[in-house]
């Protein structure tokens, strides 16, 4: 189900009283989920959305409003960026699939190759829109009280697998970003590199910074087999990971992988500057098939929150399949 305007420019925006203490943005933001916050900024900066013929702030409170409507034929320049692939959709390599939902948040599986988020060409169905469809699809048998928008709180590699966490409301979206990025978020890992790590744990300390070519590259990489670490530098945000072993094999290695911070491509860019890039990475390591080895298996969220609060995906078949491959010693030939 697409998203849904007025049919006609001249037929009023519907004002629901359940929404009558949000902004106009954020209740237009529920009303029209494909449509991304910079959308609808456009829109208000254009005077296309008004209030009795007058344009109407993005602050005002949608029960301060006597009328809401969209001024001027609705143009597909006004909906860009939205949520939604345009042109030729590629189809995705798998579905996402719900792990657990409630009034809070909804918990993905997110398969290999497909985005958190709308990616730069768009040309792919993203976990955001597949939240999006499915909210969109249940309206016609819902209320407007229970209308919801999926918000992304932290975002996971194209081809990376595991668990994806996304607000439903304004407030939820806040608290869980305010946790994320104090840290208080617990994120574990599952990743299969390539040589064999000799320290039970391994922690690397180094900012992750753009390199070339979408890349991203490790600055002064400090790599200790202890616990602990060197601060970062001043002028570079920090970033830390540690690895812990699970399992040797005669030339690659299982490992928990906990990152502290999170910067993009963090985990496979501190694994390459320690020496062991992963087994399957085609910017970092060595071509796979489509797939990182590289599992987002278990996010805790802090006491602060009401159970559940932890949240957990088993690993794919193909990650199970290339475990078992190394314990018979077919995977490191």
């Amino acid at each position: 189900m697409e998203p849904v305007f007025p049919p006609n420019p001249d037929d009023p925006v519907p004002l629901h009283e359940a929404f009558r203490e949000a902004t106009v943005l954020e209740y237009l933001g529920i009303l029209w989920p494909a449509l991304s916050r910079v959308a609808l900024e456009q829109l208000f900066a254009r005077g296309r959305l008004r209030t009795g013929g007058t344009p109407v702030s993005p602050r005002r409170s949608v029960g301060e409003l006597s009328d809401l409507r969209l001024h001027g034929a609705l143009v597909e320049a006004d909906c860009v960026p939205g949520t939604f692939p345009g042109g030729k959709v590629k189809p995705p390599p798998e579905s996402c699939r719900m792990l657990h939902e409630d009034e809070r948040w909804a918990v993905l599986a997110k398969p290999a190759g497909v985005p958190v988020g709308p990616d730069r060409d768009r040309q792919m169905d993203s976990c955001l829109a597949f939240l999006i469809r499915r909210e969109l699809a249940a309206r016609g048998t819902k209320p407007p009280q229970e209308y919801v928008r999926p918000r992304l709180v932290h975002r996971l590699d194209r081809l990376t697998t595991g668990v994806v966490l996304v607000a439903k409301t304004a407030a939820v979206e806040r608290r869980l970003r305010a946790d994320f990025e104090a840290r208080h978020v617990e994120k574990e890992y599952r990743v299969i590199v390539r040589g064999v790590v000799e320290p039970a744990r391994l922690t690397v300390n180094c900012p992750v910074v753009p390199g070339r070519k979408g890349r991203m590259r490790a600055v002064v990489a400090n790599v200790a087999a202890d616990p602990g670490a060197p601060k970062g530098t001043d002028t570079l945000k920090e970033a830390v990971t540690r690895f812990d072993v699970l399992e040797r094999f005669s030339a690659s290695t299982y490992l928990l992988a906990t990152p502290f911070t999170g910067r993009t491509h963090q985990i496979r860019v501190h694994a390459w500057a320690a020496g062991h890039p992963l087994l399957h990475d085609p910017v970092y390591g060595t071509p796979g098939d489509g797939m990182l080895s590289l599992h987002a298996l278990r996010y805790g969220l802090p006491a602060t929150w009401e159970d559940p609060r932890v949240f957990e995906c088993p690993l794919p078949k193909a990650f199970e399949g290339w475990l078992e491959e190394l314990r018979r010693g077919d995977g490191d030939r």
